[in-house]
């Protein structure tokens, strides 16, 4: 099957200038399942895009030895070309073998059919410098909005507890629309909600994300300073929010980010679709599942419609 080198391990990265995080990415030469791949050495490669989807700069890192880890201080490679504003980059593990002088690293070649490397994430590390840190562990899920026709459209679901707000801290939603198909124009179509503790919605908005970019939305901007002093509990000054959302025409990566920059301090959660979890096997029986769900929470945010 034919593949480009670029997207046998690959993880998009949301780079938070205006959170003012620094951004770190970890990356292994070996197989976590142990028995698919011999250890070999891989380049890394990132590909930097500009704040409105737009490509800027393809870097090759460094080469990650066999039996070996690695971190990169990517916010210091991508800092050159973006000082300010939030924006996608993709760090890439090619195998060394599959680098050949003077071919095309996006050119696709061909592999056997059983080529996975499934579950080689990378550790996403943020943190505000001289204080902690937090991080996840993500990957480029395969053929990721690979396809672009309008009648296969993939689609995403998600919801977290996560989303908190006090006088130290403030919550951030982060969404990334990505793909593995270089040619990808998609505008992902985003709408979401807001729920208190009670269980009652008391917020519903809808946002949009361009290809191969990133939207990051600050909590504290997004909903009414009533409504946060309402929901504020009187032991810990925490006004906790439960926040669901779901495109239609696009799948999406999302984390929270809730970060305290008085304390220096940070958490990552990358909330993984539930329905993973929770539906069966069956591929075509999931989606169908799937749709229902996203069919009924539009019909409850949006009933006129």
């Amino acid at each position: 099957m034919a593949i480009s080198p670029l997207n046998l391990i690959s993880t998009p990265l949301a780079v938070l200038n205006s959170v003012g995080l620094k951004l770190r990415v970890g990356l292994s030469s070996e197989d976590p399942m142990v028995t698919r791949h011999a250890s070999e050495s891989y380049e890394v490669f990132l590909t930097t895009y500009s704040p409105e989807g737009v490509k800027i700069e393809r870097t090759w890192l460094d080469t990650i030895s066999p039996e070996r880890r690695r971190f990169f201080n990517v916010s210091e490679i991508t800092n050159e070309l973006v000082r300010d504003q939030d924006h996608l980059a993709v760090v890439h593990r090619v195998p060394s073998r599959l680098v050949v002088s003077g071919s095309d690293i996006e050119d696709e070649i061909e592999l056997p059919a059983k080529r996975d490397y499934s579950l080689f994430r990378s550790l996403v590390e943020y943190s505000y410098p001289g204080g902690g840190n937090g991080s996840v562990i993500y990957e480029t899920p395969p053929g990721f909005n690979m396809d672009l026709s309008s009648h296969k459209s993939s689609n995403s679901l998600t919801f977290t507890c996560q989303t908190i707000l006090s006088d130290t801290i403030d919550s951030y939603i982060v969404i990334i629309n990505h793909s593995v198909n270089p040619s990808y124009s998609r505008i992902a179509e985003y709408n979401f909600a807001f729920h208190a503790l009670s269980g009652e919605r008391v917020f519903v908005d809808n946002t949009t994300i361009g290809p191969f970019g990133i939207r990051v939305m600050n909590v504290r901007d997004l909903l009414p300073a009533k409504l946060v002093e309402q929901e504020r509990d009187a032991k810990d000054g925490l006004s906790s929010f439960t926040f669901m959302g779901y495109s239609e025409n696009a799948a999406l990566l999302f984390m929270v980010v809730n970060s305290s920059p008085v304390l220096k301090s940070v958490a990552v959660e990358h909330t993984h679709p539930p329905q993973a979890y929770l539906l069966p096997d069956n591929i075509e029986r999931q989606r169908s599942i799937k749709l229902a769900a996203m069919r009924k929470w539009k019909s409850l945010l949006y009933p006129i419609r």
